[in-house]
């Protein structure tokens, strides 16, 4: 008897792989969204250990950090070597990294201590490729990379408005306590999300760095909103340098300064970016939160918009849901 054997033609073969492209192209982006959505997760519990650890620093030292020790110099030139450590120095021994607080010579600038170049963790948004390697080369060099900046000021340049009521968390040689927090603990940021220089020369998002490039201030005009794709939005050192000078493709836009005194919130997260609250707590604000677009800062006359107002600690307005 004589038996027929039948295989695949070309067509049906054609038509199983379309199918199963099909199949892949639908799965693929479910699967993106939900390692996104676990990144995004760890970039939450990260910022609420940093709250927790500002917490912790309160309750042994009476007061939260100071943004950064300034020795001499202009406090808003991060060229200026002779600066000290910044608040997440300060925060080592309460985010379990004591070994490397303690190896910290407080006597040193801070670009002489070897443990900037330490790359943590819990300093990064793994939502941000840019966190991880690519240490910053600017004042020094050998700069490891973090995500989360105190609230300095919405108001001023550089760290002029931080001894304020219309500060932030702290400032160059000065430090906030909770009682000076008198537009209340759960509608004052204690903490933006921030994102890392897109290159060595890029000074942003510097975890050790004294200086705006852990912090935010002076958020208004094209320093705006959340996630500002201004070209000209963050005021900073290096900036032509880093070939970003006007630029608005990558949402990192800089203007070329002599000091660093502009700097608004940042994340890689689609809509919007994490914020802690001075209570502690952490919550995911839109990108398209009320903003008033001010020359002037927080110095004229009329009401100061939702993202100005809950980045200042006593300035008396009344901040609902947002």
């Amino acid at each position: 008897m004589k038996s027929s054997k039948r295989g695949f033609t070309l067509i049906e073969l054609l038509v199983v792989i379309a199918i199963m492209a099909i199949l892949v192209a639908l799965l693929l982006p479910a699967v993106q969204q939900a390692r996104e959505a676990a990144r995004r997760s760890t970039c939450k519990n990260n910022m609420k250990q940093v709250a927790l650890a500002l917490h912790n620093y309160h309750d042994t030292h009476g007061s939260f950090p100071p943004f950064i020790i300034n020795r001499n110099g202009n406090p808003s030139r991060i060229g200026d070597v002779d600066k000290g450590a910044n608040w997440l120095v300060f925060l080592l021994p309460f985010v379990d990294q004591a070994p490397l607080y303690k190896q910290w010579n407080f006597d040193i600038p801070a670009n002489q201590n070897p443990g900037r170049s330490t790359e943590l963790a819990v300093f990064k948004c793994p939502s941000d490729p840019k966190s991880s390697g690519n240490h910053c080369a600017y004042a020094g060099g050998g700069w490891a990379r973090g995500n989360y900046g105190m609230n300095v000021s919405p108001c001023s340049h550089g760290l002029g408005g931080a001894n304020s009521s219309l500060g932030g968390l702290g400032g160059a040689n000065h430090v906030v306590r909770f009682r000076d927090v008198t537009d209340g603990t759960s509608t004052t940021v204690a903490i933006d999300e921030i994102r890392a220089g897109l290159n060595t020369q890029d000074l942003r998002g510097s975890w050790a760095m004294p200086g705006l490039s852990a912090g935010t201030a002076a958020m208004f005009n094209d320093a705006s909103a959340p996630n500002s794709r201004e070209p000209n939005s963050d005021d900073m050192e290096n900036c032509t340098v880093s070939g970003l000078a006007g630029d608005s493709n990558s949402g990192m836009g800089c203007f070329d300064s002599s000091n660093t005194g502009q700097m608004t919130a940042r994340s890689m997260h689609i809509g919007g970016l994490h914020l802690a609250m001075v209570d502690g707590s952490v919550q995911f604000v839109s990108e398209n939160i009320n903003f008033r677009r001010n020359e002037f800062g927080c110095a004229t006359v009329g009401p100061r918009g939702v993202w100005q107002s809950i980045h200042t600690r006593g300035g008396n307005e009344v901040v609902g849901e947002f």
